[in-house]
């Protein structure tokens, strides 16, 4: 028969004075600077080369829009996906 395993086996204390004030990820400020980029291009539609930066289409996607909706420039650019092309667009 196999042991039971016990949850508190895994546990151990931990004085909460030690811990880091923030933990986690610092936000990637590339992305806005993607779209500030684009801004400044003055052009009215840039690709933008997924394979390049490493990351799938839809994550980039979604990176650019929060982004765009972050720096509050929703009525200047939008992004758009057609297939595996991620696609600034000037609004």
């Amino acid at each position: 028969m196999a042991k039971k395993m016990n949850p508190a086996d895994y546990l151990k204390p931990r004085d909460p004075a030690t811990l880091t004030r923030r933990r986690g990820r610092t936000a990637s400020t590339f992305y806005p600077e993607l779209v500030t980029a684009f801004m400044n291009a003055d052009q009215p539609a840039m690709d933008v080369d997924v394979t390049k930066i490493g990351r799938k289409p839809e994550t980039v996607r979604s990176a650019l829009r929060k982004a765009i909706r972050t720096m509050d420039v929703q009525d200047k650019v939008r992004v758009s996906m057609l297939g595996d092309e991620v696609i600034l667009i000037e609004r």
